[in-house]
């Protein structure tokens, strides 16, 4: 009635039958303490304090629980300490016993490799028949042989562990997940643990109580393992691959504008010639459309071939505009051409191939993908976008295979940690032509699932077998690697994007000024030419003696004033004497600038 209470006390020397045989190990039971109210020393105080274990306990010490009663009790209270009693809780357990000395019934993964029976002719039993719900036909496995060696480390602290098969109620629960349904088991507590490779979920984590992580397992994206296309089409598509179509149409663009160009800055005379017609309507004196486009096709040709021969012919006697004109072309054919051909060997050897490797192509080319229905909200959650289809069987990953073989999606989301040692399901890819990438979907932890006080125990062993021993998953999953007859493993998706990168218009930027800043300036003065020779014929046809006017038989020249400036009116269709004393009708500005030639020669 008065342990604890009213007063600090010795309570421990005056009632406990434990101190009533004092040594040096129990220094505990000389200290003052007493039970206190937890709110007002949490709210009102700074005093330590500790809730009480000892109620309830059949053996007068510690370590049970106080069957319902909360009790809260310092030393602190008292100008104590506690220092003593937490010493002495802790040289009562035994040496490396933290979870002390415990027997627990485990739930064993039904997933070849991880945990399996097999029968009598030792065959693997089916989850569903008689002998594998027989508990006395010992599990096999990964899991099984790992947790035997953390027992064989933990010196006695986990005595034995007996495994048994979930109950039929917690798959009726949970029918599209076995790993739900065994931690359903766990929750309900009846068992202890959960032994296999069980991803922590949102829904898992209302349910049971988790250890330190197993194994990260990676959920990639598996698909039909591209090959080389061989087409015609493919294969001489090759050749436009160095440039991205963007770069094309800026070298079709300047090809054509330097073509038109050099048509314009042209002799007029020449061009004369070299079409073999006037450039002008002998009726009409306007500029024939046909002689012009027959120009220019011929100079885009002549660009063309420029541009594939990486040269460009100057002609002689082009006037500066012009030749500005094609320094600019040329030097943007030296750039482009030269990078075009360094980039065009590797392209030309390239494997031609098609697919979607990553989620995010997926997602872009709205395909659907089929996953396992236990990681729906976390999938979701990340890929928001996409377009998963769930099993609704309880057939795991064999039930993810089975929509794809229906055709409800055109890649699989896979978790390696669970199909990578599945002999069986890799066969079966293998017959699908189904490998695996390295797109990560999703990024699991496997642990596992505890419903008992001591998670932190059974975990210390997972981290002191690992740290310690070399004890772990991955190390027991080596006996048990499959030996497939094909390659799952899609070797090679990564390329390197240095040795494969396409030239766009942004590399090419350093020309392309200089050819637009050329032909600018071209342009400028091709203009302030045409100007001069405007106003020069005005003034040369006024002081040009009448001998030299006699050579325009067919002209009327006038003098009219305009705005107080004399200018001169050359009727329409006059004509010109040809070399071959036929007449040509060209334009007043034409004949003028010829006997303005032919006057400076004479």
């Amino acid at each position: 009635l008065y342990y604890g209470s009213n007063f600090c006390l010795q309570h421990d020397l005056l009632f406990s039958p434990v101190c009533q045989d004092l040594d040096e190990t129990k220094t505990y039971c000389l200290r003052r303490w007493c039970y206190v109210d937890l709110d007002s020393c949490k709210t009102n105080s700074s005093e330590r304090i500790y809730r009480s274990d000892y109620f309830g306990s059949s053996s007068g010490l510690i370590f049970e629980d106080s069957g319902g009663i909360d009790l809260y009790y310092s030393y602190t209270t008292c100008n104590s300490t506690g220092a003593d009693w937490e010493k002495y809780k802790r040289e009562q357990l035994p040496a490396d016993k933290v979870l002390g000395a415990v027997s627990l019934v485990s739930l064993a993964t039904n997933v070849m490799p991880f945990g399996f029976k097999r029968g009598p002719t030792g065959d693997i039993l089916n989850s569903t028949s008689p002998e594998y719900k027989n508990d006395s036909v010992p599990y096999q496995g990964v899991y099984i042989d790992y947790i035997n060696e953390l027992i064989g480390i933990s010196n006695g602290d986990i005595l034995m562990i007996n495994y048994t098969h979930k109950s039929n109620a917690a798959s009726v629960m949970n029918p599209t997940s076995t790993g739900t349904a065994t931690v359903q088991d766990v929750a309900d507590g009846l068992v202890n643990l959960a032994v296999g490779p069980y991803w922590i979920t949102g829904e898992r984590l209302k349910m049971t109580a988790f250890t330190v992580p197993l194994i990260y397992d990676k959920t990639v994206l598996v698909i039909p393992k591209p090959g080389s296309k061989i087409s015609l089409i493919d294969q001489t598509a090759k050749v436009l691959q160095p440039f991205k179509p963007g770069l094309w149409a800026l070298v079709v663009l300047i090809i054509l504008l330097s073509a038109l160009l050099s048509v314009w800055f042209s002799d007029e005379e020449k061009l004369m010639r070299s079409s073999g017609k006037t450039l002008r309507s002998p009726r009409t004196n306007k500029r024939r459309v046909r002689v012009y486009a027959k120009l220019a096709l011929n100079s885009i040709l002549q660009k063309g071939m420029f541009f594939f021969g990486a040269s460009v012919e100057q002609e002689e006697g082009a006037s500066l505009s012009n030749k500005l004109l094609m320094f600019g072309f040329g030097f943007f054919i030296l750039i482009a051409v030269s990078a075009y051909v360094a980039n065009l060997a590797a392209f030309l050897t390239r494997p031609v191939t098609s697919y979607v490797g990553t989620m995010q192509d997926v997602v872009d080319a709205g395909l659907a993908v089929c996953a396992h229905p236990a990681l729906k909200m976390e999938l979701e959650l990340k890929w928001p976008s996409a377009r998963f289809v769930f099993s609704d069987s309880d057939k795991e990953f064999y039930g993810v295979l089975h929509n794809y073989d229906a055709g409800n999606c055109a890649a699989m989301a896979i978790g390696r940690e669970d199909t990578t040692t599945d002999g069986n399901l890799l066969e079966m890819f293998c017959e699908r032509n189904l490998v695996y990438t390295d797109s990560l979907v999703l990024e699991n932890i496997s642990y596992f699932h505890l419903a008992f006080v001591k998670v932190s125990g059974f975990s210390y062993w997972i981290l002191e077998g690992e740290k310690y021993h070399g004890i772990s998953v991955q190390n027991s999953k080596r006996q048990y690697l499959p030996h497939v007859s094909c390659d799952v493993e899609f070797v090679g998706q990564e390329e390197d994007l240095g040795e494969y990168a396409q030239i766009s218009p942004v590399n090419m930027i350093l020309p392309i000024i200089t050819f637009l800043v050329c032909a600018l300036t071209a342009i400028v003065l091709h203009i302030f030419r045409k100007k001069k020779v405007r106003r020069a014929s005005t003034e040369a046809l006024r002081s040009f003696p009448r001998a030299v006017k006699s050579r325009l038989p067919s002209c009327r020249v006038e003098e009219i004033p305009k705005d107080g400036a004399p200018t001169v009116q050359v009727s329409k269709g006059c004509s010109f004497m040809a070399p071959n004393n036929e007449f040509l009708p060209v334009s007043y500005e034409e004949q003028v600038e010829s006997l303005i030639l032919d006057a400076d020669e004479a």
